[in-house]
């Protein structure tokens, strides 16, 4: 079927539609009647010659599989299209860079590259979300995220040394663990539902597991683990760049440094397919190589 500019003017209606699940809010959305928009969605069935909404009586608007198969398509082509439009008249180091990092990262490293970025590109604005929750670059507003992980053999856009730390008030009253077997007769600090990579990577080299650890406090995320160590509730694991100034003003102090000379923290950049996001990826290697 030829793709017309007849097709493509209904997709708006469709994808404001399947946003807000019914024809009331959908013309709202778009600024029409709902017989305009009711008239939209027909059409465009009856252009494709198939049905793309359910209609159920007292209940939202659902949009069938073909439906459903339309919209992924159309939000992906939008998106891309949104990159092209901003980047018009715009050269590289312009526009609207909209990336998603995981918390620690975008909390203490993702301000100091941006103002790395602001002397390097000053045309180009970022849109910063913090989340550990992986974003769906294809059906979120998110162009770039970086993460922690990755299912594809890339080059980290930026590594960070792992380190055991605690504070001088849990040394106090616990003392410190000699060696890694030690550890287990310690109080760790660990984040809730994480799969403990380096925690396991550590204890993997002294031929144990974390099952081994038996006295654990669960924290929600990286930050909070940071600031249970300087309280002095635990030992903690974290990257180096997560406790860089605590160790410096001597809120943390570094555990058995041999043993985790290894481990590292290496995060990773992946982007939706469009071309016009490979400025920013240059840019932002640049900055991460000098942070």
């Amino acid at each position: 079927m030829k793709l017309t500019p007849h097709i493509i003017a209904h997709l708006p209606y469709l994808a404001a539609l399947a946003e807000t699940g019914s024809f009331t809010g959908a013309a709202a959305q778009m600024n029409i009647t709902q017989a305009a928009m009711s008239y939209q969605i027909k059409a465009l069935e009856e252009k494709l010659n198939c049905t793309l909404v359910m209609r159920q009586s007292g209940a939202q608007l659902k949009l069938t599989n073909s439906g459903e198969l339309l919209m992924t398509e159309y939000r992906y082509c939008a998106k891309r299209l949104g990159i092209v439009l901003d980047q018009l008249n715009h050269g590289d180091g312009k526009g609207v860079l909209k990336i998603s990092t995981p918390v620690d990262f975008g909390s203490l490293l993702m301000p100091k590259a941006m103002a790395a970025l602001k002397l390097l590109a000053p045309g180009l604005h970022i849109d910063l979300h913090t989340s550990d929750d992986n974003v769906d670059l294809a059906t979120s507003k998110w162009d770039m995220a970086i993460r922690s992980h990755t299912t594809v053999e890339q080059e980290p856009i930026y590594t960070s040394k792992i380190c055991l730390v605690v504070s001088k008030v849990y040394k106090k009253r616990c003392g410190i663990p000699k060696n890694i077997h030690d550890v287990n007769k310690h109080t760790i600090l660990i984040r809730e539902q994480a799969k403990h990579r380096a925690w396991n990577a550590l204890l993997a080299q002294h031929e144990l597991t974390f099952d081994h650890i038996q006295d654990r406090m669960i924290l929600g995320n990286t930050i909070a683990l940071k600031e249970a160590a300087k309280e002095g509730l635990g030992i903690a694991l974290l990257p180096e760049f997560v406790v860089r100034e605590d160790i410096k003003d001597k809120k943390l102090d570094v555990l058995l440094p041999t043993y985790t000379a290894s481990l590292a923290s290496k995060f990773f950049l992946s982007k939706i397919n469009a071309a016009q996001l490979q400025s920013y990826e240059v840019l932002l290697r640049k900055v991460f190589k000098e942070i």
